[in-house]
This record gives C-alpha cells, structure tokens and sequence, in this order.
C-alpha cells in the first residue's frame, strides 16, 4: 500500500508529534508512506517527506496556510489511504483525533492561559478558527474512520459533530518502556538525582508539560507547597516568571524546581516519587503514560485518557481541579510510603497494555482493512 499522512509537524519533541512519529517510523516498515508536514524528523526505508513550508507562528494563520498547501499536494502522491492528524487537512480518509476544539473551547471558552487581554482575545479567535476547520474536516464526505485515543474524545466528536459511533475505532496512545522506566533500585535514583541536580531525600512530585494554566501548574505549586518536605519538579516551557511568583505567594519559592524542556525527560522521570497533573483538558496525555511506564501513581482529574488508565486508590487518585484537593491525596501518599510502593506497582502493571507497537499493529490493521475495500 502507499499511505499519506499529514500533520503539522512530526518529531520527538511534544505529544501528538512524538505519538505521529512512533507510529510512523512502524508503518514505514511496511508500507510506502508519503508524510506531509512543514517538519519531519524521523527516517525510515519505506518514508518520504514532502516539506509543506510555512510558518508555524501564529499558529491560527500557519495552520489555515497549512491546510491550503495540503489540499493542492495531497491529491498528487496518488495514495490509497491518507490519514491525517487533528484537522491537519481539509479532507482526509482517516483521522486521528488527538483533540476536541470543540469541547475544549465549550468548557473553557477556547482560552489556554495569559494574563494579557489581548492574548486571551487571540485565544478565543483561534479557537473558532480551529472550530470550523475541525467541522470541515470530520463532516467531510471523504472521511472513513476515525481513530480516537480515549473512549472520551469518540463521546465528543460524536456529541459536538453528529458522527456515527461505527465511524470509530478507539485506540490509545502508547509509551516506549524501553526509554520510560523505573530506577534499578534507592541508591541508583539518588545518584540520578544528584547528577540532575535534584533535592536527594525529598519527596519529589513531577509535572510535565507545556500550557501550565490549561494543565492546572498553579494547582500544582500550591497543593505541594503545603506538604512539608516536598518539590515540585517542572519539565516543560512556560511562563517561569509569572509562576515563580505563584511560589513565593505559596511560599514554596525554594521548593519549586523549574528545569525547562530536556533532551531526557525520562530521567526527570525515574526519579520522581509521584505525578502531579490536574490539567483541565486533555485527549489521552502522553505524560501519563511515561509517569505510569515509571511506576509513578498519578493524581489527575477524570478526564480523557486518565479515566481509562487510572484505578483510583489503586494505581493513583482522581482530584478536581483546585489545590486543596491535589493536597489531600498528596499528603496520603507522603505519610504512608508503603502505600506509595503499592501504588508504583500497580501503575506499572496497568501501563504494560500501551505499547508502541501495539497501538501502531492497530492502526495499522485498520488502514490496511480500509485500503483493501478500496
């Protein structure tokens, strides 16, 4: 088969992105596979990269430009299925959804975060922006299947678009447990710890992630500022200033670690004793599933994606969304350390199903089905 796929950008950098590249590189295994995207990192023997020059900010004008090019280039490489990410592409045979504007947008009103009034303006244009082109491309005759990656993006797409629930097929994201796992053993984490810098004997809670008001940083900060002993370590880029003044009004200034973005964020990982997560919004985050390949209980809202992957009191705890809640099952975990070992157990269980390769065989297997209809 020859496959297309079009996305936006296609690296190990971030979340759709990296998921994009993980499946690609074992689709190219098998089958010709034509990506189209203004970025693309990942080789393989059976993979061509068309370059969709434009540029990337702002991201309301990249994306409509995006579209634009794709719709005159696709159509060109003849491929007998193409799938496309989010609503990279006007029109697409399959797409994989890793996102819900609409629901997102109905819930917040389309801001991520900022306090100047004219970026939360920009935010709510774009998110109507990104509305209707998300509309075009799931209300497009051409569309075939959807690939969902939590049962709750397939409840929104189908609550906010009219779409058939056998237009769907749910399959998560996955975690490579080769580059995502626990440390060997106390003193091989504390040596870790002390080559990254980290506090060695604290109680070390991780967040990771960019858009920190949408993923609930602030909730974060606060909730571990009460906890005596602990740091918060923050993998991700943001606003530092802005939230290292939340510290200090937390009085946690000392205790709140910010390490910006990594060439290895596993080992943030490995040497973490929990993650802390209250994002407001997500489809299935990535974050979730390396803290789960790390054997780190999480503590997240029941959202997209955490509700499938979290046990509550097994593996980790559901919160809602303020600090006091986060605080509460923090501090359950920092008083009782065996529980904490229990926990890391369970999590690490449960994340053993979201493979790589799996999810790639499923996706797979689904255009492989579509493309032999043709």
């Amino acid at each position: 088969m020859k496959i297309g796929y079009i996305a936006q950008q296609v690296h190990r950098h971030g979340g759709m992105e990296r998921a994009s590249a993980e499946v690609l590189e074992r689709l190219a295994n098998k089958h010709e596979t034509v990506v189209m995207a203004t970025k693309c990192e990942i080789r393989a023997a059976q993979l061509s990269w068309i370059q969709v020059p434009s540029l990337l900010r702002p991201e309301m004008f990249h994306l409509w430009n995006f579209r634009r090019k794709v719709r005159r280039t696709e159509p060109a490489q003849h491929c007998e299925v193409t799938m496309a990410v989010n609503n990279a592409a006007t029109e697409a045979d399959v797409i994989v959804a890793q996102f819900c504007h609409a629901a997102f947008t109905d819930r917040f009103g389309g801001l991520r975060g900022g306090a100047k009034r004219w970026r939360r303006g920009y935010q709510q244009l774009a998110q109507r922006v990104f509305m209707e082109q998300e509309r075009a491309s799931y209300l497009s005759p051409r569309l075939r299947k959807v690939i969902a990656v939590s049962e709750g993006v397939k409840r929104e797409l189908m609550q906010y678009y009219g779409l058939p629930a056998e237009r769907f097929a749910v399959i998560p994201n996955g975690v490579d447990h080769t580059v995502f796992k626990p440390a060997a053993n106390a003193e091989a984490k504390r040596r870790l710890r002390a080559e990254l810098q980290l506090p060695l004997d604290a109680f070390s809670c991780l967040f990771v992630g960019g858009d920190w008001d949408r993923k609930g940083l602030a909730d974060a900060i606060h909730a571990v500022a009460r906890v005596p002993d602990a740091v918060l370590v923050v993998v991700g880029r943001g606003d530092e200033a802005r939230f290292g003044a939340i510290a200090a009004q937390a009085g946690a200034q000392d205790r709140i670690i910010f390490c910006g973005t990594s060439a290895r964020p596993q080992d943030y990982y490995t040497v973490a004793d929990v993650f802390v997560f209250p994002t407001r919004y997500e489809a299935f985050s990535l974050a979730t599933l390396e803290a789960a390949a790390a054997g780190l209980p999480i503590l997240a809202p029941r959202i997209n994606g955490t509700e499938e992957l979290i046990e509550d009191s097994v593996n980790g705890f559901f919160v809602e969304m303020n600090p006091a809640s986060v605080y509460d099952k923090l501090r359950l975990l920092w008083e009782a350390p065996a529980r904490l070992q229990e926990m890391s157990a369970a999590i690490l269980q449960t994340s053993k199903r979201y493979t790589w390769d799996r999810i790639a065989a499923e996706q797979m297997q689904l255009v492989e089905s579509i493309g032999g209809r043709g």
